[in-house]
């Protein structure tokens, strides 16, 4: 069974606005909408909005991990990552346009583009979203399942529904939502995510991971959690009491866990 934690929020609807560090209050239109706080796996406080939006967003960048001399993963892999990544990414590309976005690939092809070029390419993106598509690995073969990573509360958001939308259709471990300083994350300026669709080391996930299959699921309830969010708004980045735009609460930061320390500089 998986388990995908959402605190229920207290009931403040009467109440004036909070301390910026718990609810959040802020005026939509003629309306005030709350912005809650849930707890996921490693994230402690990330701000979900639930203020319905017209339109959020009409492009999604998609971003196919590693390619080109950058075979992704570890050492000694024998299922490369960067051919699996592009074959969802290319599923999901297809996916969202019949849903009618406008999407933006930064590779079609196994070719290596540098971390800077792929930040680039969605920073010139109006009214854009980045989704990056990788596949885990870790030296424990017995590594499973599937982790969305974000690096601001706004990403952390469209990971939210994105994970939420995976674990629905495939049976493995739901690792959750992680924050992480990821290059192509922390250099968006739009809201982005970096979805692991499962472990390439892990002999059934990377037998599945070869399956067509496996890879259209996949891309399936990536793009109905990107298609969800579509109708709901944004929150701004969360400011701490210094008034500085913050990514994340520093002691609960996560960059590479004990399991990623052989993984590829390719999303980084």
């Amino acid at each position: 069974m998986f388990v995908f934690r959402n605190d229920n929020p207290s009931d403040h609807s009467n109440a004036a606005p909070m301390s910026r560090d718990r609810d959040l209050l802020y005026f939509w239109g003629a309306r005030f909408v709350r912005q809650t706080f849930f707890s996921a796996i490693i994230i402690p406080f990330i701000v979900i909005a639930d203020a319905r939006a017209d339109v959020s967003f009409s492009t999604v960048v998609i971003d196919p991990g590693h390619g080109g001399w950058d075979r992704g993963g570890i050492p000694g892999q024998i299922v490369p990552e960067k051919t699996v990544a592009l074959d969802t990414a290319l599923r999901l590309q297809k996916l969202l346009q019949r849903a009618g976005l406008r999407t933006v690939m930064t590779r079609t092809t196994d070719v290596y583009i540098p971390l800077s070029v792929r930040s680039a390419i969605a920073n010139v993106e109006p009214d854009a979203i980045f989704v990056s598509i990788h596949y885990n690995a870790a030296r424990r073969s017995g590594a499973h399942g599937i982790e969305t990573y974000s690096e601001n509360n706004r990403g952390a958001v469209l990971a939210a529904r994105i994970q939420r939308q995976i674990v629905t259709r495939v049976s493995t471990e739901n690792r959750g939502i992680r924050s992480a300083e990821y290059y192509v994350l922390r250099n968006c300026r739009l809201p982005a995510v970096l979805v692991e669709c499962g472990f390439l080391t892990n002999p059934v996930e990377a037998q599945l991971a070869l399956t067509p299959e496996y890879r259209e699921t996949v891309a399936e309830q990536i793009a109905g959690g990107i298609t969800e969010q579509r109708q709901f708004s944004f929150p701004p980045l969360v400011p701490n009491h210094q008034g500085r735009l913050v990514h994340k609460i520093k002691k609960h930061r996560k960059v590479v866990d004990s399991e990623r320390l052989g993984h590829s500089v390719g999303a980084f």
